[in-house]
């Protein structure tokens, strides 16, 4: 999305320059650290622990479906946890039976706690962009991925980053589901450019305080044109239900388009 100005990072380098560093260095040494230790096991969840913050939060979880094999490439879910969690990955485990998509549970970089500037919040998010990438890189070496089929999710904290992680880099993934969360009030205007006809999925609780930020983040999503699924959860407050059929049809719709563009370059540009 091309918001204006130049791409900021943590160093001042340019997006893809910073993803650069991080699969060369970060990357080699998580894998002296934990490929060689580790195996990738149908069916079984693994925690990688790596140490530096800005690749995956220092850990996050890789589970590899129980149907998995190296006969084809296999769609991956990123899914970012709320407040007072931990990375987990429990929530796509149930809702697809633990078949069909190799799911990652991520940990949030360090951020300047407290109200951030707009540059400080566009900085925070080249972080998290290249966080992504990097553990999107290091489960590509060792697992078959579809780089064409990367879903970017999260749930109430974890979803309000999301909404800006996914607008300021729409064409790298093939869908976005936000979960008991709206439209992150400081992330800068989405592009209808990138985000046309890009499938979107928001659930919110019945009765969850935040679903007139959600109902509107949906709104929203339409006006640039974006495929929008909306769903209340009956009965549920500040909760994902784990059991819908609507977002499983919808991941395995997303999961089966051949033609979503992805693009590994997206950047966050700073606004005018």
């Amino acid at each position: 999305m091309s918001l204006g100005g130049k791409p900021l990072s943590a160093s001042g380098v340019p997006i893809y320059l910073l993803c650069l560093c991080i699969n060369a260095s970060l990357f080699a040494a998580g894998e002296s650290k934990n490929v060689e230790q580790q195996r990738f096991v149908p069916g079984e969840e693994v925690r990688i622990d790596i140490n530096d913050s800005g690749f995956g939060g220092g850990h996050f979880l890789v589970y590899v479906p129980s149907d998995y094999n190296d006969k084809h490439d296999w769609p991956v879910i990123f899914y970012y946890h709320g407040a007072g969690t931990k990375p987990s990955t429990r929530l796509f485990r149930t809702n697809t039976a633990g078949k069909g998509f190799i799911i990652i549970g991520m940990e949030n970089v360090q951020r300047t706690e407290g109200k951030m500037t707009r540059e400080q919040y566009i900085d925070y998010l080249n972080r998290e962009l290249a966080s992504i990438l990097a553990v999107k890189a290091y489960v590509y070496k060792n697992l078959k991925v579809d780089e064409k089929r990367l879903f970017i999710t999260g749930k109430s904290m974890g979803g309000w980053l999301v909404s800006a992680i996914a607008e300021s880099s729409a064409k790298t993934w093939a869908g976005i589901a936000i979960f008991c969360a709206g439209r992150s009030s400081i992330a800068l205007p989405g592009s209808r450019t990138a985000m046309r006809g890009k499938p979107v999925y928001i659930g919110t609780g019945e009765n969850d305080q935040n679903r007139p930020a959600a109902q509107k983040a949906a709104a929203y999503y339409r006006q640039l044109e974006a495929k929008v699924t909306f769903e209340v959860y009956k009965g549920l407050g500040h909760k994902a239900d784990d059991k819908s059929e609507t977002l499983h049809n919808w991941l395995l719709t997303g999961s089966s388009a051949k033609d979503t563009e992805s693009n590994q370059s997206d950047k966050v540009d700073k606004g005018s």
